[in-house]
């Protein structure tokens, strides 16, 4: 059962705990216009991404092509297929929220997927905070696995499966040194 939409507002969200307590990334020596430019590069290929899953992407600026090159050879290559993209999950327990860039199937496991396009620490705990809220929610369709694809600017893409034993523990830890 979904918890309470008025409720869920305001929990925190998967992103803001990693980084308050120092297991994001650290874009501290980043010009904030590199960041900015970073930011709306990964929501511009996030938001095609999520079109394609959908069948009504169109076009887009051809600054992110190579990056959707490679997200297209990473489902070429992998035989992934998507279930959902670009969702919402709220772990009803611990009282999170986060949002997976796509549920799927791949080697016959249900799989969540964390799409990367810039700096990626803390992927691992991101990854098992979105699978534990997941499951949460879907106790009878559980996912299996996690995994960051690193999509890259010269159309290549590096696939990560997360160790989840190993993450979730440093998750739970980290939400419980946020709170």
């Amino acid at each position: 059962e979904r918890p309470a939409a008025a409720r869920v507002k305001d929990w925190p969200r998967v992103t803001h705990v990693l980084e308050a307590v120092g297991l994001g990334p650290d874009l501290s020596m980043a010009p904030p216009a590199v960041l900015e430019a970073a930011k709306q590069r990964g929501l511009a290929v996030h938001e095609a991404i999520e079109a394609m899953a959908y069948g009504y992407f169109e076009e887009c600026d051809a600054a992110i092509m190579p990056y959707l090159d490679a997200y297209k050879k990473f489902m070429a290559e992998s035989g992934h297929t998507a279930i959902a993209s670009e969702i919402e999950v709220a772990h009803p327990q611990w009282q999170y929220i986060g949002h997976p860039d796509r549920v799927g199937w791949m080697a016959k496991h249900r799989i969540l997927i964390d799409w990367k396009t810039g700096a990626a620490e803390g992927a691992a705990y991101q990854v098992a905070a979105y699978v534990e809220a997941y499951n949460a929610q879907h106790p009878a369709e559980k996912v299996a696995a996690g995994a960051v694809v690193a999509l890259r600017a010269d159309g290549t893409y590096r696939f990560t499966e997360i160790d989840l034993s190993a993450a979730r523990p440093v998750w739970y830890a980290a939400l419980t040194v946020y709170r």
